[in-house]
C-alpha cells in the first residue's frame, strides 16, 4: 500500500477559507498573554493589597498619645509597665 500526499489535517481549512496554521503566524500585535488566578490566589492577592493599604504608622494614635503625654495623662510608671507587658505578650 502506498500513501501519497500530506497528512490530511494539514489540508483543513476554516469556514472562512483561511488555513488552519494561521494561528501560528499571527502578528505580535494580535497575540495576547493572560493570566487567570484561582479563587484562592485572587483572594490572597486582594488580601495583600488590603494589607499594603494599611499605613505602617497609625498617625491618629501617635497624635492622640502625644496629646495625652502633653496633658499628663500618659507616661506614668503604671503606663510603662502596661506597655512593656503588652509588647512582651506580642513577642
Amino acid at each position: 500500500m502506498k500513501i501519497q500526499g500530506a497528512h490530511p489535517l494539514h489540508r483543513l481549512e476554516s469556514v472562512n477559507g483561511s488555513r488552519n496554521d494561521a494561528r501560528v503566524k499571527q502578528p505580535a500585535s494580535q497575540k495576547s498573554d493572560a493570566v487567570r488566578l484561582s479563587g484562592e490566589a485572587q483572594w490572597l492577592q486582594d488580601l495583600k493589597e488590603a494589607i499594603d493599604s494599611i499605613p505602617q504608622v497609625r498617625v491618629d494614635e501617635v497624635a492622640r498619645a502625644r496629646q495625652d503625654i502633653a496633658n499628663g495623662e500618659l507616661g506614668s510608671p503604671s503606663d510603662l509597665v502596661s506597655t512593656v507587658n503588652a509588647l512582651l505578650h506580642e513577642i
